[in-house]
């Protein structure tokens, strides 16, 4: 089980990076189908979810998650893990984690894995601060989110993800 996490502090852009790989994995080529779980989301922007395609006749499992700034959303993970992991083969979870402070112990100790481990990709996000006043702040987030998005892309088709 391979994990890629997206770090930062609230409102970097955790969230939005989570649904819009989530998306891309739901189109051609990736074509996922979702398992369990809803997407989008009825109410609010945080999801989780199980995602499932079959590849030469294998099938591929991904857990993707939103949340995880308290631990209540950190236990709804595990425990979805546990769940999933019972009768299947999860190859991939992709969730957010916080930068600092309890919430990214607390994830740690959570799902039983280290942040040095060789099997934990964690990419880090940060916050546009560029002014909305200064017409710079859409052209700016717009670079920001594409580069993310081609860094993600090229990680999650290449060894050990290789989608």
């Amino acid at each position: 089980m391979n994990f890629l996490l997206f770090g930062g502090q609230p409102d970097s852009g955790k969230t939005s990076t989570v649904t819009r790989l989530t998306n891309l994995l739901l189109s051609t080529p990736f074509s996922f189908t979702i398992a369990d779980g809803i997407f989008p989301p009825v109410g609010g922007t945080d999801f989780l979810i199980l995602l499932r395609r079959i590849v030469k006749g294998q099938s591929q499992y991904v857990i993707v998650s939103s949340p995880s700034d308290d631990a209540a959303a950190i236990n709804n993970l595990r425990d979805f893990i546990i769940k999933h992991s019972s009768d299947k083969i999860i190859d991939i979870i992709i969730s957010s984690v916080r930068d600092i402070d309890w919430e990214r112990g607390y994830f740690f100790t959570t799902i039983k894995i280290n942040p040095t481990d060789v099997n934990v990709f964690e990419i880090p996000l940060a916050r546009v601060t560029r002014r909305h006043s200064s017409g710079l702040f859409a052209p700016a987030i717009n670079w920001y989110e594409t580069t993310v998005d081609r860094l993600v892309n090229f990680i999650i088709t290449n060894p050990p993800f290789n989608l």
